[in-house]
């Protein structure tokens, strides 16, 4: 093997180059449909969490700091979230948060498998 014959590839910069902005635009395509998806998500939960004093209700929200990851979440920082979730041993769950979830669940991942599918013409 100490004969090497060296190979040069015309137009691979360029290349690669487009390869990296395609894949950029397409992860930006994927967090808007992740944004989309999570502030429905939020909008359904506020639409059935339990009112007493609008806390909780006001607490529901969109964290998109992990969106560089793919990831958005939607939750609460108040403490008796998880209570009123699933209950105590004094009191009934009254979910909000998981429901939310799966009422939208389907239609995200539709949204996102259209951004993959729609270049490689897929239906």
């Amino acid at each position: 093997m100490a004969n090497k014959i060296p190979i040069k590839i015309n137009g691979l910069p360029e290349a690669l180059s487009k390869l990296r902005k395609y894949q950029s635009r397409k992860k930006k395509q994927i967090k808007d449909e992740l944004m989309i998806g999570a502030f429905k998500v939020e909008g359904s939960a506020k639409d059935v969490v339990p009112v007493l004093t609008g806390r909780l209700k006001g607490s529901v929200a969109v964290d998109a700091s992990d969106i560089a990851k793919l990831v958005a979440r939607v939750g609460t920082d108040v403490k008796y979230a998880p209570y009123v979730e699933f209950g105590t041993k004094f009191m009934g769950a009254q979910p909000y948060l998981f429901p939310a979830f799966f009422s939208h669940e389907n239609e995200i991942v539709k949204a996102i498998g259209r951004v993959l599918r729609k270049d490689i013409g897929l239906k």
